[in-house]
């Protein structure tokens, strides 16, 4: 949830920027977009780390090989989402009007959530379907099963009140936030999860 507290921290405090009405990605333009850059950064790293991680507790068995992998693509989405910049949008920066031709970087930006969200789609079904073969794991796979819905309908919200024409919208910040809330927890549950087990295991041995 690192991602999302600077970016709700940032939103709040950043002069100008309108948090229910701007993506967290705006955040990496101005004076202080280095602390959103390194926002992705960071969180895409941490990322990896979960990665390995999950390699190491999963062993054999359904995902043991793909769910690491898909983890890795989304850490990597996340770096991706900070070396490339998002362009400037109409009064973000202060006194921006929005860019009418798109850099490279702003393209890959923007390009960037496709592979973001199948990723992390595929990796919640994965482990939907690791869990639903583990002892006690049904609870946990309907929770997968109902974040893999959850995700993509609040990223459709989101876009669908973002006008691309444009560049401006209303509360898509709002809904992206939510969106990111529920992506990134994902990530913190289900560590957590692997973390008791592995606990319960230390102290059965």
């Amino acid at each position: 949830m690192l991602f999302v507290g600077v970016i709700l921290l940032e939103g709040a405090l950043r002069p100008g920027y309108e948090p229910l009405h701007r993506f967290g990605s705006e955040l990496s333009l101005g004076e202080r977009g280095w602390v959103q850059i390194a926002n992705f950064i960071v969180s895409g790293l941490l990322v990896l780390g979960f990665a390995l991680g999950l390699r190491r507790v999963m062993g054999d068995g359904r995902g043991s090989a793909a769910a690491p992998v898909l983890a890795a693509i989304f850490g990597m989405c996340l770096i991706v989402g900070g070396v490339f910049v998002t362009d400037p949008k109409p009064g973000y920066p202060a006194g921006s009007a929005g860019t009418a031709e798109p850099t490279v970087h702003g393209l890959i930006h923007d390009g960037n959530p496709v592979p973001f969200y199948l990723s992390l789609i595929a990796l919640m079904c994965v482990m939907a379907r690791r869990f639903a073969a583990e002892p006690g794991g049904r609870p946990w796979m309907w929770f997968c099963v109902a974040t893999a819905v959850g995700v993509p309908v609040t990223f459709a919200i989101a876009a669908g009140l973002y006008d691309a024409e444009s560049q401006t919208g209303m509360y898509h910040g709002l809904w992206q936030r939510i969106n990111l809330a529920i992506s990134m927890g994902w990530f913190g549950v289900v560590a957590m999860w692997f973390l008791r087990r592995r606990t319960r295991g230390a102290q059965d041995a």
